[in-house]
């Protein structure tokens, strides 16, 4: 369990407080005495704490030796005052810093720095509430600033990339003995995208800026900072960024775009494209679509009721029980769809194009080329049935294989099919896997460190609203 310092500690603690705020009656400081004054303010407080419960195990009512923790530690240092700076800095996260207590650490802090109280006992209370809310306020901005203020899958049942929540700070730490300082530090997230929204709404802060952000621009920034807080797989090296809202795919190395392409993404309403990760190991040139049963049992036997010719037509084929059939001879009309599989062959008109790029994932979602080019000319692109259909595909596979002579195979074999020499579907493996992040952010920045906006185009944004507000800074 966590102890604290001793009790000749905590009377050097008073000496101490006397000569560092020239108040003399700090040197009276009694350790019993204070802390019998703790554990009612303690008690007294619970209902204001975001996590009384972790405050109750670190502070534990039967250990009356725990009550200048950080205040012990931290106080005469100016320690706690770089606590107090980084909570007032809260906004810049997107986060409200009276959420943290930074409104009564300050009045506290003021309090036990410049007060000339009469009696010692006095001053008890002051830094008892001192000690509780800054511990309150540390814990919880360590929390959200590695995990998040919200829990992803409270919000969204698509959001499929792995969520771990623990408290940051172990309850079995000894917080006196943190080294506050660096502890902070190294709490900054350190995503360059992040912060790059961090600087934008410190840019906005300034009175000298003339452009202001607008509220909805806010709005959609903080909630895009939370969203960037959520993947335990942070996004650092070389990776592939596809952001929903934005209809964009980034290929960035190292914080700096390599390449951005338009991409066409699931349509809302039921379609759209789940929010998850992966590492892409693999690619099929000239590629074969299996086409799913639920497109199969819509819009394919739907074709064929019309004309029994149409998968001809569209160079796919379809099986029954593992062998082929000869699709004008079916009653389509009368046909059990669920005991047939159907494929597209590879060729110019296959509706993944010339190329697809795989990660394991369950959902069977994965990046492909795809010959209804005029989509890209759209402003809105949430057009597939959630696969994300990518509009450079050549530059995507040189940027993943990394190897001049077999992406120029892949050109040369991709530019024969297309010129009406037969297509045969290949595996290529990716020597050095690299990370996918399929994700969502209503707001984001250029390399230059520009605002990027986009619409809620599945309403997400909508839906972590009324979750986040609580936590949320001012607009």
């Amino acid at each position: 369990m966590l102890m604290s310092c001793s009790k000749g500690k905590h009377e050097e603690f008073g000496r101490n407080l006397a000569k560092a705020f020239k108040s003399r009656q700090y040197k009276n400081f009694d350790t019993e005495a204070y802390n019998e004054v703790f554990k009612a303010e303690l008690k007294k407080l619970k209902p204001e704490l975001h996590d009384p419960n972790w405050i109750t195990k670190i502070y534990n009512e039967e250990n009356n030796d725990n009550g200048l923790t950080l205040v012990g530690a931290f106080l005469i240092n100016g320690k706690l005052d770089n606590l107090h700076q980084n909570l007032l800095n809260a906004k810049y996260h997107g986060l409200n810093p009276e959420f943290f207590h930074s409104d009564k650490i300050t009045e506290l802090l003021n309090t036990v720095k410049t007060k000339k109280f009469k009696k010692v006992e006095e001053s008890y209370p002051y830094l008892a509430q001192l000690e509780l809310y800054s511990a309150d306020g540390l814990i919880n901005y360590a929390n959200i600033l590695k995990y998040g203020a919200v829990n992803p899958k409270t919000v969204l049942s698509s959001y499929y990339v792995s969520v771990e929540r623990p408290d940051f700070i172990d309850a079995e730490k000894t917080l006196d003995l943190l080294d506050l300082d660096k502890f902070l530090e190294d709490l900054q997230p350190k995503n360059g995208y992040y912060q790059r929204l961090s600087n934008l709404l410190i840019n906005d802060d300034k009175p000298e800026t003339v452009q202001k952000l607008s509220s909805e621009d806010k709005q959609k920034i903080y909630l895009s900072m939370e969203r960037l807080r959520w993947p335990v797989k942070e996004y650092k090296g070389k990776y592939l960024l596809v952001n929903i809202p934005e209809f964009t795919l980034r290929l960035i190395d190292n914080n700096t775009t390599d390449l951005q392409m338009k991409v066409c993404v699931g349509e809302a309403g039921g379609h759209e494209t789940p929010i998850l990760s992966g590492m892409i190991d693999r690619m099929q040139v000239n590629p074969v679509w299996n086409i799913p049963e639920s497109i199969a049992s819509t819009e394919i036997i739907s074709s064929l009721r019309k004309d029994s010719y149409y998968l001809e037509a569209k160079n796919m084929v379809a099986y029954k029980n593992g062998e082929l059939v000869n699709s004008p001879t079916v009653d389509w009309n009368s046909a059990d769809v669920s005991q047939y599989s159907f494929k597209q062959n590879p060729g110019a008109d296959n509706s993944l194009g010339q190329i697809k790029f795989i990660f394991q994932n369950p959902y069977a979602i994965y990046l492909h080329d795809t010959p209804a080019q005029a989509m890209f000319k759209q402003d809105m692109r949430a057009v597939s049935h959630g696969c994300v259909r990518v509009q450079q595909p050549m530059q995507l596979q040189e940027f993943l294989l990394n190897d001049k002579s077999k992406s120029e195979e892949i050109v040369k074999e991709t530019e024969a099919a297309a010129n009406g020499a037969k297509a045969e579907a290949r595996w290529v493996k990716i020597k050095d896997p690299i990370p996918v992040f399929i994700s969502y952010y209503t707001a984001w920045s250029d390399d230059a460190g520009n605002l990027v906006s986009s619409k809620d185009v599945y309403g997400y944004d909508k839906l972590l609203m009324p979750k986040f507000k609580a936590y949320m800074a001012t607009l």
